[in-house]
């Protein structure tokens, strides 16, 4: 049960689409937007003092209104909204909302499942209950036994829809006061960011649910796990093989070139780690959890403080410093592979204005290698700082 007015940050959701608030404590005028404007009666009922031009809501007095606009941190809602598939991805999010989404897949193949996705959803818009109830059934209130792993802010679990589907389901953690603002603001980091980004290598986000109890995000299900999941397993990462293992760090660098080169202002993931790169069935990588993700104000530092120095280039073999688990690569495998490692030294580079971008990383990683000067089985690390990787 929520009680006080709606925010007025609520009148810039311009795609918003269908809210329910009902059965809250909620008073004073409902948003100037056309969600709330044309909102059916039952999605506004039993609100003890709302008032507005929509069906059956007495008008508001100018004043009246006007004091409610100090009441924005004592105000806790509950909605659920509803964005079109193909409409503009665009929403600023706060605590206590009901938020879902859906969007088209890139396959036909996975297309049917994503509408039914969407209906399930919208379903769920018209009654945050049944989508609260929902969640705890799947996960069995969150049970332990279907924990699938845990992160700096959550803990993360497997849920089965009523539809079949599988999702992957992010529990916010409950905690002491101080730590649990900067848990809240990661919340609302991974939900704003995820909102606006829709790229086949990041997860995609389908909802969440901010409740005083339990609050989650629900996102896709990768089938596989993190990539550090497979690379802890020896069997696994046997079966992970040098052409996956290329195409995983594609994947990657394709996800953050995206979300650096095609957001403004760009958007900073800082926290690029094994256990964040989940794969799916065909080992596609999809980059995860954007909870301490930073918008880069456009007058603002790239730069970080380099705490190793490169006075000395090591002389080991670079067949003596990648994974012994696998045999060494050959033929045009060895090729991309030595490309490969030359952008990751780049990345190195002890100036960083020398370093490069990551759309110039995805494009390099992109184009056909060059041909290798020496056999694998001779290329020492010193060779892979020659900065002659393809750019395009």
């Amino acid at each position: 049960m929520r009680n006080g007015s709606i925010p007025n940050s609520f009148n810039d959701l311009q795609s918003l689409t269908v809210v329910n608030i009902s059965y809250n404590q909620l008073e004073g005028p409902i948003p100037n937007t056309k969600a709330f404007q044309e909102a059916s009666f039952d999605a506004l009922t039993n609100s003890k003092g709302l008032c507005g031009n929509a069906t059956r809501l007495m008008p508001c007095v100018v004043a009246a209104a006007s004091n409610k606009v100090g009441h924005r941190k004592s105000t806790k809602v509950i909605i659920f909204i509803v964005l079109p598939l193909c409409g503009p991805l665009l929403l600023f999010i706060m605590a206590g909302s009901f938020f879902f989404l859906c969007q088209k897949n890139r396959t036909r193949k996975s297309e049917s499942m994503e509408a039914q996705l969407g209906d399930f959803f919208t379903l769920w818009g018209y009654n945050g209950r049944i989508l609260y109830e929902n969640i705890i059934l799947a996960t069995e209130d969150f049970s332990p036994n279907n924990c699938i792993g845990s992160g700096g802010y959550g803990a993360v679990y497997k849920a089965a829809l009523p539809i079949g589907q599988v999702v992957a389901v992010k529990k916010l953690l409950q905690s002491e006061d101080s730590m649990l603002i900067n848990n809240l603001k990661a919340f609302e980091n991974e939900v704003q960011v995820l909102t606006e980004i829709r790229h086949r290598n990041v997860v995609k986000l389908y909802g969440f649910c901010s409740h005083p109890k339990n609050s989650f995000l629900v996102y896709e299900f990768a089938e596989r796990g993190s990539l550090r999941m497979l690379l802890s397993n020896k069997e696994e990462a046997e079966e992970l093989n040098w052409k996956k293992r290329l195409n995983i760090v594609k994947g990657v660098a394709n996800a953050l070139s995206s979300v650096h080169s095609d957001h403004s202002p760009p958007i900073i993931h800082r926290d690029i780690l094994s256990n964040n790169v989940l794969l799916d069935l065909s080992y596609e990588a999809h980059v995860s959890d954007f909870g301490i993700t930073r918008f880069l104000k456009p007058d603002s530092s790239n730069w970080t403080s380099l705490a190793s120095t490169f006075g000395y280039i090591a002389q080991d073999l670079l067949k003596e410093v990648i994974d012994q688990r696998l045999s060494s690569p050959v033929n045009q495998v060895s090729e991309d592979v030595v490309s490969t490692a030359k952008v990751a030294f780049a990345c190195l580079n002890g100036n960083p204005k020398l370093r490069p971008t990551m759309q110039q990383i995805a494009q390099a990683l992109s184009c056909r290698s060059l041909p290798l000067s020496n056999p694998f089985s001779i290329i020492k690390l010193g060779e892979l700082w020659d900065y002659g990787f393809c750019s395009g």
